[in-house]
């Protein structure tokens, strides 16, 4: 009988496991929604010049670019319970990471429209940075990123 009893509770822990490992049908329709060039704002919609500007394409690739410095970040992303995870192909030269190593960008995502995102953004150190992100046009000749 008591083994019995633990197989359910592992059956059911289990089954919690792989309830919550998935992308939700929300998840999914961000990942579509999100699909374009983002440049990041205050409250007042007028852009933060201390953030990176986000160019998401549709095959889940995508780029970064911080004014001071000149390279062009390229990066995978993905939505998964409402975080955008970004992982960096090389860690960028201006700090945006959330692990030791610079190389992943973290977001909690609170909603999205057809033309704002609003996020909350994570760093190693702790901090966390609320702001919204406003759907531009890009104008740069196609990059494969």
């Amino acid at each position: 009988m008591k083994n019995k009893i633990i197989i359910l509770i592992i059956l059911i822990a289990l089954s919690q496991v792989f309830l919550f490992c998935g992308k939700t049908d929300t998840d999914i329709q961000w990942e579509e929604d999100i699909q374009g060039y983002w440049v990041p704002t205050g409250t007042d919609y007028l852009p933060v010049i201390d953030m990176p500007t986000y160019l998401f394409l549709d095959n889940n690739r995508g780029a970064s670019y911080y004014a001071p410095f000149e390279d062009i970040d390229s990066f995978s992303w993905e939505i998964k319970r409402t975080q955008l995870k970004i992982y960096y192909d090389a860690a960028p030269a201006y700090y945006i990471g959330y692990d030791k190593y610079n190389s992943r960008s973290l977001f909690k995502i609170k909603s999205v429209t057809d033309t704002s995102i609003s996020v909350t953004q994570f760093f190693g150190t702790g901090f966390q940075k609320e702001y919204y992100m406003k759907k531009t046009e890009l104008i740069v000749e196609d990059e494969d990123f």
